[in-house]
């Protein structure tokens, strides 16, 4: 079978998402897998802190013996202006962008049986994938809300448009399906991880004791971590991604950016507390299902310190709100520190093989 992942990820990107994993797995089956990178343009490379994709650009590059990436690097693509009147006045040009696939490209996606979808400037490109592969089927796979990461409008309508040609609506948070039309083919799929990775043995990264871990940078909240390495000099806390940064330098805080995933493990794997310093918004709320590092975190039995609203209710889950304050947030990290580790409950965590295979059911292929 061939199939098609369609990200807004580089292929080869140090920082792994569902994406990586499902193609390692799909091809590890048999099944010739193209990686496919859209959502940027020569614009991206012009922006600071703009996605950092991988040269070459507009080429199929081998990555497996099964797995081939694409990073399409067209002219433009649809950015948010944040300003109504510059998204309006973007809109007949934003919407050409489908239009600039290009021919090797296309050809090179015929016969696709299966297309693998993640939200954003790819959903508008469905229906002409559709057009190219009549008898394929169309997996959606909305990572996250609009009203978190925020798109340009014409991006927004071009998913509502491409709902008809999806089999099947792979959601990491069962709240979103109140984002869908009734009787749209949503279906909870929780996050997972790679198990074997986890569960390899690795060398103890830290020097030493008492460390906090954050990773991933989205909704990040600097004012949280920097309350805490206040409150406890002799904790350290070590912070992943490209903007978990802190608004002053720290001593007892690192910032590492973004790391190999397979560097980070051990990290995960030695540390003594997870952070998911999340700003504590009513949109933040599906995190509480759809948060990776929530479920690395409990497969890695670190109690947690969070914002409430982005709370599964686990009970090795230390909550604080935004009315709390410095103390609250405190707290928190105080009954984290005396949570017994051994009790953590990591049965219900799943490997990504059982996501594909649950999309692939749904999907009927």
């Amino acid at each position: 079978m061939k199939v098609v992942l369609v990200s807004v990820h580089d292929g080869d990107s140090d920082r792994k998402t569902g994406f990586h994993f499902w193609a390692k797995i799909l091809a590890g089956r048999g099944h010739d897998v193209r990686f496919l990178t859209v959502g940027s343009s020569y614009i991206s490379l012009l922006k600071r802190g703009g996605k950092q994709l991988k040269r070459p650009f507009n080429k199929w590059i081998p990555l497996d013996e099964r797995i081939r990436k694409f990073t399409w690097m067209p002219l433009f693509h649809p950015i948010n202006f944040s300003r109504p009147f510059l998204n309006n006045i973007s809109r007949p040009l934003f919407s050409l962008y489908p239009k600039l696939l290009p021919q090797s490209l296309l050809a090179s996606l015929q016969n696709t049986d299966l297309f693998i979808m993640e939200s954003g400037q790819g959903a508008m490109l469905v229906p002409r994938f559709a057009v190219l592969c009549p008898h394929a089927k169309f997996i959606y796979n909305p990572s996250d809300r609009h009203s978190v990461i925020k798109f340009h409008p014409l991006v927004v309508e071009s998913e509502k448009e491409a709902l008809p040609y999806f089999t099947a609506i792979r959601l990491n948070s069962a709240s979103v399906a109140n984002d869908f039309p009734k009787g749209s083919p949503t279906h909870y799929i929780p996050q997972a991880i790679d198990k074997k990775i986890f569960d390899a043995p690795k060398i103890n990264p830290y020097k030493n004791p008492k460390n906090a871990i954050n990773i991933g940078d989205m909704l990040f909240d600097a004012r949280a971590v920097e309350t805490l390495a206040g409150a406890y000099p002799d904790w350290t806390f070590h912070l992943f991604g490209k903007g978990a940064r802190i608004t002053a330098p720290m001593n007892n805080v690192f910032e590492y950016g973004e790391m190999p995933f397979e560097k980070l493990v051990p990290f995960l794997q030695y540390a003594d507390i997870g952070l998911a310093p999340y700003k504590a918004t009513k949109q933040a709320a599906y995190l509480s299902q759809s948060s990776l590092k929530f479920v690395q975190y409990t497969y890695c039995k670190l109690p947690v310190v969070a914002p409430q609203i982005t709370s599964n209710g686990a009970p090795h889950i230390h909550t604080y709100t935004a009315y709390d304050g410095d103390d609250g947030i405190i707290k928190a990290f105080e009954n984290a520190m005396k949570y017994d580790r051994k009790a953590i409950d990591r049965s219900r965590i799943t490997g990504w093989e059982d996501v594909i295979d649950n999309m692939m059911r749904l999907a009927r292929v």
